[in-house]
């Protein structure tokens, strides 16, 4: 079967919409919709929700419908309107609204984007991906690389803040078209039914799964807190434009695409767990340090290393969930992993804010963005921290549940997804 070219391609350009936008979430909410921050945190958190919410119903409906690229484009219109609507909308409640309801149509393209990739990868007709993991990473990547170079696009709302917001509806036409006309979908292959208890089941059988989904939620509250609180700090205190804040927050999102695959790589031969807590202090200790400084270049600096100790962290830490489940509940603990990771990007930016005001109204007004800062980069060095003393204990379950898997015969096991 050859690459899908198509595929791959769709999962990058429907990615940029979603951060193009975000060098302009001040313009837009602040000076066009008079908001305050808050309003900022439930811009960037409500998508989320509606992700969250409907992510199920997206997979349910097409799995029950046996298809993929019809629903796919029929939601990139639905999308498309909605990133238009909001160009048109003056009341902020109205606001918010749309935009969970935009939240909820573009999980449906990007999950069934990837499940379409899942299709070909548990296809056992399919010998070039089956099984193996391949073709998940490569779309993992581009999903991610999308994201990193919407923001630098932001610069198109340099002159005119709502520009993002067209070129985004018009990206998302795009897509449905190409997705009507040129995507093929290859038989759907159900995936396995979540059920809490599994979740319970797998958790009991290893404590120590709550290490990688802690990373992960505090991975993604994080992140959080950069494209809110943090994203607001460089246009309104160090008055960047769009198109450098767009430069800056990529310097995040580049290394942890670019480094994706080989990190997966070189923990063939350090192993997933050195990687997560490497990846995780330096991106802890430089996050930290990156709200102390007005010097273009020193910030500069501390975000690009921030950016890479993301990237060197980012797959394995979602190798060492895979990892520590036991054979048959892998699909189980990937969805739950998956899910706490997004709670944790639908609450970092509320909580955020929340704390912003707490050091503003206790602490001197130059102190208080870098002790924001730093308590969202403690938060990962915290866990790092927390997770040492259970050094060779995890590595044991890993053992373990390596050893199961292997001891199973291949055609009583579960293709991984």
């Amino acid at each position: 079967m050859t690459f899908p070219y198509t595929l791959i391609t769709l999962v990058f350009l429907s990615m940029l919409p979603v951060t193009m936008i975000v060098p302009v979430v001040k313009d837009i909410i602040k000076d066009r919709l008079l908001g305050s921050n808050w309003e900022v945190a439930y811009f960037t958190s409500i998508p989320m929700l509606g992700s969250f919410l409907f992510a199920p119903v997206a997979g349910m409906i097409s799995d029950r419908f046996r298809n993929r690229k019809y629903f796919i484009a029929a939601f990139c219109f639905v999308d498309a309107f909605l990133f238009y609507l909001l160009t048109q909308i003056h009341d902020m409640n109205l606001f918010l609204l749309v935009r969970f309801f935009e939240g909820a149509s573009h999980i449906f393209i990007i999950g069934l984007l990837l499940s379409s990739a899942a299709d070909r990868e548990n296809d056992p007709e399919n010998t070039r991906y089956y099984g193996k993991g391949i073709l998940m990473g490569i779309t993992g990547m581009f999903l991610s690389l999308g994201g990193a170079f919407g923001m630098p696009l932001g610069i198109l709302g340099r002159k005119n803040p709502l520009l993002p917001f067209y070129v985004g509806s018009g990206i998302l036409v795009f897509v449905g078209l190409v997705a009507l006309f040129k995507l093929k979908d290859t038989g759907v292959h159900k995936q396995k039914e979540f059920k809490l208890s599994h979740l319970k089941t797998a958790i009991i059988d290893n404590p120590y799964l709550y290490v990688p989904f802690l990373f992960n939620f505090i991975d993604r509250f994080t992140v959080g807190f950069i494209i809110s609180s943090f994203n607001i700090h460089l246009r309104e205190t160090l008055a960047f434009h769009p198109g450098i804040l767009g430069v800056f927050l990529g310097l995040v999102l580049f290394p942890m695409s670019l480094l994706s695959y080989p990190s997966a790589l070189i923990s063939r031969k350090t192993g997933v767990l050195p990687l997560v807590l490497a990846g995780s202090l330096i991106y802890g200790i430089f996050l930290g340090l990156s709200g102390t400084t007005d010097n273009f270049w020193l910030l500069f600096t501390y975000l690009l290393i921030c950016g890479i100790g993301a990237g060197v962290m980012f797959v394995p830490s979602m190798m060492l969930a895979s990892k520590m489940s036991r054979s048959g509940l892998t699909a189980t603990t990937m969805s739950a992993f998956t899910g706490i990771g997004s709670l944790g990007f639908m609450l970092g930016p509320v909580v955020s804010v929340q704390m912003e005001g707490v050091f503003k109204a206790n602490l001197p007004a130059e102190y208080s963005f870098p002790a924001l800062s730093f308590f969202f980069g403690f938060l990962e060095i915290g866990l790092v921290l927390l997770t040492i003393p259970f050094f060779k204990k995890i590595l044991k379950k890993i053992k373990i549940a390596e050893k199961e898997r292997h001891e199973i015969p291949l055609a009583n096991s579960t293709p991984l997804v």
